[in-house]
């Protein structure tokens, strides 16, 4: 066997590492509040950056009270399109659960959750 047999397979490789990177799923980059931060106030602005562009109609924030009690934000703003955010409010003491998912521009689905508290 020669080596130019092994060339096209190299070359096809070589091209499926290069491109994993490009499509990446949507991962946090940033957000308010940040995991584990404790907050003092009853409302709170929610920010959610990622590192790509995600589909806004097909995302969603789900706030998670201290009693358990679940609570669809709903989405605010047109801002960058790798940004999510609504807001919360008539946030009492206890550890929060701030649940998300989005649709990234790979085509997948990702989720997460962000802990927070507030102690006021």
């Amino acid at each position: 066997m020669t080596m130019r047999r092994f060339i096209p397979y190299v070359l096809l490789l070589a091209l499926i590492l290069w491109a994993e990177p490009t499509f990446a799923h949507a991962i946090v980059v940033a957000s308010t509040p940040s995991a584990h931060q404790t907050i003092s106030e009853s409302e709170l602005t929610v920010e959610i950056r990622f590192n790509s562009r995600v589909d806004a109609a097909r995302s969603r924030l789900t706030l998670v009270r201290p009693d358990g009690a679940s609570v669809v934000l709903p989405l605010v703003g047109s801002g960058p399109t790798e940004t999510l955010g609504g807001v919360a409010s008539g946030l009492e003491n206890g550890r929060y659960r701030l649940l998300w998912q989005t649709l990234s521009i790979d085509g997948h689905i990702t989720h997460g959750e962000i802990p927070f508290e507030v102690n006021r």
